[in-house]
């Protein structure tokens, strides 16, 4: 089915397979990056990459599953990288770029199976090819570099993924959290064993910390902005903090989905008291399933959680923590726990919201619902600013603006459109969403004598046709009488000689009657 006619200058984009998760990693682009005369060389080119997964099958039946990434950077422009995953399918990925990146890739990190994948993907084509600056997007066939892996272990699943740098005891660590589909979180760090490996070096997933809490499936997972927390939700109702060293958890947050303001919903009788014995029948508490959470500030103080039924709108919780996170461990070495206040629950959509994603400044929200419509929320007002309706099915994942909506990405400039989200789902659609109204390169117009002409165009000349076509039926009568009464006085000699005959004839015979005349006031006999 071809996609929606979406108003510009959002677009939506039809893809080959069905998309099951996405990641969005930019950097500005610069003017020196553009030029290539950027001293510090491939650190400070402006990159955007977005890459997105999914797949319809196995190898067997021809349906690949596939991880696709579309890197557009200021000096090559844009280039496809296509990993294949066989028969597994991948769920969830991360791209991230650590600050002290000697390699000039971008990380990619995919959830299949129960693996967890780190891949490399150069920034750059090779500089040893001499028609870099020539380069052919259609053409682009480069292949991804498998750095490392790990299996998060047996039955897990490993479903999302989070990365984040952490300075601890005084060295850089570059820290993985993944959240599993039994509900738990597995925290690791990468090493560099600088072995060689096609050119790159091999990575050592170290496990660091198991966290549990959850009894169901992860559904999103977030690194505290200083590394020191992970921040996770599942669908067992719950988001939940855990200590990034020691696993610990240390808060919970248990979401409600119904009116703070209306009365609380019933709760279902005990086992004991259902008069069926048959757990079919039996009457259960509905399932709440907290699909999104984020922290909303650099310090950590705010989180937002999103959490819906299987039914029913979705809302949206505010939360506070209250001890600071500078109180340092317990006597026994253990963190603090840490004091969660709600300091609102409003709805935030009337149906079941399926995707969530914060845009880094944490001002906007962005929403994806069960009946394939897009909304971009608005925290600081607390209302929905636009809303798009471009897919048939469920949204399956979103990635908001890695960077300010102020800043330029590599191709926006030409583009002339800043996109806020990028949305994907099972219905074999990509969708690209702004708050622009238009967009900022303005269409070439049409030479006047080419153009078409206007609605005002066409009234006018409707209106005034039929008065001219009148004026010029009476001026060929006017000139037919000229040369048949007035032929002696308007010949060559005649004007020569008495001109005021010409002009008296004109006038008196043609344009004007005379009272006098017979038949002007009276039939002649």
């Amino acid at each position: 089915m071809a996609p929606p006619k979406i108003p510009a200058p959002s677009k939506i984009d039809a893809l080959p397979f069905p998309v099951f998760g996405l990641a969005w990693y930019g950097t500005p682009s610069t003017a020196t990056a553009a030029t290539g005369n950027s001293s510090n060389g491939k650190k400070n080119i402006g990159i955007s990459a977005l890459s997105y997964c999914g797949g319809g099958g196995s190898s067997k039946t021809g349906v690949f599953n596939k991880i696709i990434t579309v890197i557009t950077t200021d000096q090559e422009g844009m280039r496809q990288i296509e990993i294949n995953t066989g028969e597994a399918l991948c769920f969830g990925i991360t791209l991230f770029r650590p600050h002290d990146d000697d390699l000039g890739m971008v990380r990619l990190l995919a959830c299949v199976g129960d693996e967890v994948l780190l891949y490399g993907i150069p920034i750059l084509r090779s500089r040893q090819s001499n028609d870099y600056e020539t380069f052919n997007e259609s053409a682009a066939v480069e292949e991804a570099i498998l750095l490392g892996t790990v299996n998060v272990g047996q039955g897990y699943g490993a479903n999302v993924t989070a990365f984040s740098e952490i300075f601890r005891n005084g060295k850089l660590l570059h820290c993985v959290a993944v959240g599993c589909e039994n509900g738990m979180v597995m925290l690791y760090e990468l090493q560099d064993d600088g072995a060689a490996n096609n050119g790159a070096r091999t990575v050592q997933f170290v496990e660091t910390a198991v966290c549990q809490g959850h009894t169901k499936a992860i559904c999103a997972i977030h690194f505290h902005p200083r590394g020191s927390e992970v921040l996770s939700s599942a669908k067992d109702g719950s988001a939940r903090i855990f200590s990034s060293e020691t696993g610990m958890q240390i808060g919970v947050m248990e979401c409600e989905v119904h009116d703070p303001n209306g009365p609380p919903p019933k709760k279902p009788p005990s086992d004991a008291q259902q008069k069926t014995k048959d757990p079919r029948m039996m009457k259960k508490a509905p399932q709440i399933l907290v699909r999104g959470c984020a922290y909303g500030d650099l310090e950590g103080r705010t989180i937002y959680t999103v959490a819906s039924g299987k039914r029913g709108a979705a809302y949206l919780s505010k939360w506070k923590t209250l001890v600071p996170l500078s109180s340092g461990p317990t006597p026994g070495g253990e963190p603090k726990p840490l004091s969660i206040r709600q300091e609102y629950r409003i709805q935030c959509s009337t149906v079941p919201i399926s995707a969530t994603s914060l845009s880094p400044d944490g001002t906007l929200l962005s929403l994806g619902s069960v009946d394939g419509a897009v909304m971009l929320y608005n925290l600081e007002t607390k209302k929905v600013v636009k809303s798009f309706q471009g897919h048939d099915l469920p949204v399956t994942c979103l990635a908001s603006r890695p960077i300010p909506s102020a800043l330029m990405l590599p191709g926006e400039m030409e583009g002339g459109v800043n996109y806020d989200v990028v949305s994907a789902s099972a219905d074999n659609r990509l969708g690209r969403w702004t708050l622009q109204r238009k967009s900022r390169i303005q269409p070439q117009r049409q030479p006047r004598s080419k153009r078409e002409a206007g609605a005002l165009e066409s009234l006018l000349w409707n209106i005034m046709r039929v008065p001219i076509l009148i004026f010029v039926f009476i001026l060929m009568v006017a000139i037919h009488d000229v040369f048949d009464l007035c032929q002696e006085e308007i010949g060559l000699s005649a004007l020569m000689m008495d001109m005021n005959a010409a002009r008296h004839c004109i006038y008196r015979e043609v344009l004007w009657a005379e009272s006098t005349r017979a038949g002007v006031r009276s039939v002649p006999e």
